[in-house]
C-alpha cells in the first residue's frame, strides 16, 4: 500500500459532557495523553475496562468525540474517518452478503464505480473469504463476520486498522483466525492498533501501550512489559497493572527463580522452547 499513516496525539484530554454539578466532578476519560504512532507500526493497546482505551481508539481513528481537547496531527491529508472493527461485527455490517457489505462501504467512500466489484472481491480474498462472497451474512461464524469488517477496511485503503477487542466475543479458533489475518495485513505495511485484554495475543515484536485511569501507564516493548525489576523479587509492569501473565511467561519467571535467565525473554511458547533448548546446549558445552 502506498499511503502513510503517522498520527501524533498531543495533550489529548476528554471530559464527559456535564449538565449537573455532580457530573462536573467526574474525572476526565483521557488525561493529557501524548502518543506518536509511526507508519507501519503494530501497537497492542492494553487496559482494563474503564481505562480509556476505547475512547483513545476513537480519537486515533478520527471519530467525533465529545469533550475532546488537544491536538491530533495526521500524515493522511484526506481527513478520512478510519473504520474501527468492534467487538460485535453485526453492529457495523449492513450488507446481506460479504460482497454486498464491502461494496456498500466502497460506495460510501466514493470509490470509482468501475473498480468497486473488483476491489470487493480482492479484499475478501485477502482475508480468506474468497469462496464466501455471496454467502448470507447470517450464516457466517463470528470470526468470519469480523473478517468481513476487516475486508471493508482493506478495500477502502484505510491508512490504519483499528480493532477494538475484535476477538473478545469469539472462541479460541475464531480468535486465532482473526488475529492471524490482522498480522498478515500488518506484514504488508498497514498500521495496526490492536486493542485487547488477552495477553496471549501479544507478539515479541509488538509495541505495547497500556492505559490506566485515562493515562498511558506504559509504552514499550513486550519484553519490558514482562520484565521483573530486581529479578524475581520485583513485580513486572504487567503485574502492577493487574494483568495475569500467560503460562509461558509464568514458566520463565519460575525458571528465573531457579537461576535460569533466558535471553531473549520468552513471551510465546515457541520462544520458550527455543530458549530452554539453547540453555541446555550451553550446559552440555
Amino acid at each position: 500500500m502506498d499511503f502513510t499513516s503517522e498520527v501524533e496525539l498531543s495533550a489529548i484530554t476528554v471530559k464527559p459532557i456535564a449538565f449537573t454539578e455532580q457530573q462536573q466532578r467526574q474525572e476526565p476519560i483521557l488525561k493529557q495523553v501524548h502518543l506518536h504512532i509511526g507508519s507501519g507500526e503494530w501497537i497492542t493497546l492494553l487496559g482494563r475496562n474503564g481505562s480509556g482505551k476505547s475512547t483513545l481508539a476513537k480519537v486515533i481513528a478520527g471519530a467525533a468525540v465529545e469533550g475532546l481537547s488537544g491536538d491530533v496531527i495526521r500524515s493522511d491529508p484526506s481527513g478520512r474517518l478510519v473504520p474501527i472493527v468492534m467487538q460485535r461485527p453485526e453492529a457495523s455490517l449492513v450488507g446481506s452478503t460479504p460482497w454486498e457489505d464491502v461494496v456498500l462501504m466502497l460506495e460510501q467512500n466514493e470509490a470509482e464505480e468501475e473498480r468497486i466489484a473488483g476491489l470487493a472481491e480482492e479484499a475478501l480474498s485477502l482475508v480468506g473469504l474468497g469462496e464466501r462472497l455471496h454467502q448470507p451474512i447470517g450464516t457466517l461464524s463470528g470470526g468470519q463476520k469480523q473478517l468481513v469488517a476487516i475486508a471493508g477496511c482493506i478495500a477502502v485503503y484505510s491508512p490504519l486498522l483499528v480493532l477494538d477487542e475484535a476477538t473478545s466475543m469469539l472462541d479460541p479458533e475464531a480468535s486465532a483466525l482473526v488475529l492471524e489475518q490482522a498480522r498478515a495485513i500488518h506484514a504488508k505495511g498497514t498500521t495496526v492498533i490492536w486493542i485487547t485484554q488477552k495477553l496471549n495475543e501479544l507478539n515479541e515484536r509488538d509495541r505495547i501501550v497500556a492505559m490506566q485511569d485515562g493515562r498511558i501507564a506504559f509504552d514499550g516493548t513486550s519484553t519490558s512489559w514482562y520484565e521483573r525489576v530486581n529479578g524475581h523479587e520485583g513485580a513486572s509492569v504487567c503485574e502492577r497493572l493487574g494483568f495475569d501473565a500467560p503460562y509461558t511467561v509464568q514458566v520463565a519467571w519460575e525458571l528465573e527463580k531457579l537461576g535460569l535467565t533466558l535471553d531473549p525473554f520468552p513471551i510465546v511458547p515457541s520462544m520458550l522452547a527455543k530458549a530452554v533448548s539453547g540453555y541446555g546446549s550451553r550446559l552440555d558445552a
